[in-house]
C-alpha cells in the first residue's frame, strides 16, 4: 500500500468516527479497509484472559452466521490462535487453515486469517479483530500481515473516538452506559467500560451469553432489573435492535431499602403510594426518609433527588 493510500485510509477512519452511529461504525470501517485489502468476513470485539483461557465479552460478526460465536465457545479451549493473539498484544498473527480446531475452520469456510489484539488501557481487557478469507480469495501474505499490524492500532483508536463522539450522554453522566445486544444474547456493540461495569456486577460472568438474570428481558426486548450496584433496562431501538442500558447507582451509604424509598419519593411518589408499592406502612416510609435526609445531609425532596443523581457537591 502506497503511503498516500495509507494516509487516505487512516483519515477516512477518523472522519468516520465523528460521523457514524454505534451500530454502523464497524461495518463502515471494514468496508473502507476492503477497498485496499479484500476480506470475506470478520470478527471484532472485546476479550480478556480469565483462568488462562480467552473469554469474549463483546462480539460483532461481519458477514458471519449468527451462531459463529456460540460455536467458537464450544472449541475455545482448543483455539491456540486465540491464546497466541491475546498473549502477544499488538502483534498480528497469520494462519491458514491451522490444525486446531480444524473442524471449526472448515464449517465456516475459513481458509486464511489475520488476528490482532490490542490492550485497552487500565482495564485488563483487549480489543480484538480477526479478518478472514475463504477459498475465493488468495491466502493472506506476510506483507498483508505487516500492513494489518500497522493499521489496527489506528482502527481501534478511531473506534474509541467514535464511542465518545456518539455517546454524549455517557460523557455527561459516566454512570449511564448503553450497548446493543444480539438475538443470541451476546453484547454486540459495547465499550470496554460497559464490559467492566457488567463484570463488576456479575463476577461469575466470564463472557459469552449475557448473565442469566438478564436473559429474560433480552428475549422479550423489554424490562428492568435492579442489581447490587446498578439498574439495568432493556428496550427496542427504532431499527429493531435490542438496547441494554446500565445505570450505576451512587454509593450513598444508604441501605437497599432506604435507597428504594428515597428514589421513589424523589420521583414523585407519596408516602402512601410508596408504602403500598413496597409493602410498608406510611410511618415506616417516613422513618426511612428521615434517615436518608440525615445520611445525605439534605432537607427537601429537590435536594434529595440531586443527591441521588450525584449532582450535589
Amino acid at each position: 500500500m502506497q503511503l498516500a493510500t495509507l494516509s487516505s485510509l487512516l483519515l477516512a477512519w477518523h472522519r468516520l468516527s465523528a460521523q457514524s452511529t454505534l451500530e454502523s461504525f464497524r461495518s463502515s470501517a471494514l468496508a473502507l479497509l476492503e477497498e485496499h485489502l479484500p476480506i470475506s468476513a470478520a470478527w471484532w470485539g472485546v476479550a480478556h484472559l480469565r483462568g488462562g483461557s480467552p473469554q469474549v465479552l463483546q462480539s460483532y460478526l461481519h458477514r458471519l452466521p449468527a451462531g459463529f460465536a456460540d460455536d467458537w465457545l464450544c472449541s475455545a479451549e482448543l483455539d491456540e490462535l486465540a491464546h497466541t493473539v491475546i498473549e502477544h498484544p499488538g502483534v498480528t498473527v497469520r494462519y491458514s487453515s491451522y490444525e486446531a480446531p480444524e473442524d471449526f475452520d472448515a464449517s465456516y469456510g475459513i481458509a486464511s486469517a489475520l488476528s490482532t489484539a490490542i490492550p485497552v488501557r487500565d482495564t485488563g481487557l483487549v480489543h480484538f479483530l480477526s479478518i478472514y478469507r475463504d477459498d475465493s480469495l488468495p491466502l493472506f501474505t506476510e506483507d498483508d500481515r505487516a500492513l494489518v499490524e500497522l493499521l489496527i492500532p489506528h482502527l481501534f483508536l478511531a473506534e474509541e473516538k467514535q464511542a465518545l463522539a456518539t455517546s454524549p450522554s455517557e460523557q455527561a453522566n459516566a454512570r449511564q452506559l448503553t450497548a446493543t445486544v444480539s438475538k443470541q444474547a451476546w453484547l454486540e456493540q459495547a465499550t470496554p467500560a460497559f464490559c467492566q461495569v457488567l463484570m463488576a456486577e456479575f463476577p461469575e460472568w466470564f463472557g459469552g451469553h449475557l448473565p442469566s438474570a438478564l436473559l429474560g428481558m433480552v428475549h422479550l426486548g423489554a424490562g428492568e432489573w435492579q442489581g447490587r450496584t446498578l439498574d439495568v433496562s432493556v428496550s427496542q431501538g427504532e431499527d429493531g435492535s435490542c438496547h441494554l442500558s446500565l445505570q450505576l447507582r451512587v454509593s450513598l451509604g444508604l441501605t437497599r431499602r432506604e435507597e428504594m424509598v428515597a428514589r421513589a419519593y424523589a420521583a414523585g411518589g407519596s408516602h402512601k403510594e410508596i408504602a403500598r408499592d413496597l409493602g410498608l406502612k406510611p410511618a415506616t416510609v417516613r422513618g426511612y426518609l428521615q434517615q436518608c435526609y440525615l445520611k445525605l445531609n439534605v432537607s427537601n425532596k429537590i435536594s434529595l433527588g440531586e443527591a441521588l443523581r450525584g449532582d450535589a457537591g
